[in-house]
């Protein structure tokens, strides 16, 4: 049975429900209740989110909160850096309720950072929380890639 094709009763329990949706989020579904598409995506640890690390961390976020728009000047992709553990997110909350945008590496951020972590490449997200990582683990200089040069982003100047 594919997500495409599951028709759920109208007969079912929210519980009913909600334990069929589980087993089809990996592919993707609609959920009944809500209407909300469901699914599981896989996110890969990339070179944007690389260079953005290093940009924080060259920035001073291993020691005090850096504004990561300010910093990165890059989509919000950087952000997902926290599925990894990899940042974290000051949680005051800006005068108009909005997110403040400040982070700050965590020690495995910073160890990542610094070529003493490998972590998993890919994350588990659904709803905006990551399930778990998965994958072969990879240094920050195989995230970047060709494209980048991490002797060159870490250098003073």
């Amino acid at each position: 049975m594919t997500g495409l094709m599951f028709e759920f009763a109208d007969t079912m329990t929210l519980r009913e429900a909600r334990d069929e949706l589980r087993g089809l989020v990996d592919h993707g579904h609609r959920c009944p209740c809500c209407t909300q598409f469901a699914k599981v995506y896989r996110r890969k640890l990339h070179s944007q989110m690389a260079v953005a690390l290093i940009k924080l961390y060259r920035a001073g976020a291993a020691y005090e909160w850096v504004h990561l728009p300010a910093v990165t000047r890059m989509g919000g992709d950087s952000a997902k850096a926290r599925y990894w553990g990899l940042i974290v997110e000051e949680t005051e909350r800006r005068d108009d309720g909005g997110r403040s945008g400040w982070w700050q590496l965590t020690e495995d951020g910073i160890a990542f950072v610094t070529m003493r972590l490998r972590v998993p490449k890919y994350a588990r997200v659904y709803d905006g929380r990551c399930l778990g990582l998965h994958g072969e683990p990879v240094t920050i200089r195989e995230c970047l890639g060709s494209r980048f040069s991490y002797d060159e982003l870490m250098a003073d100047g």
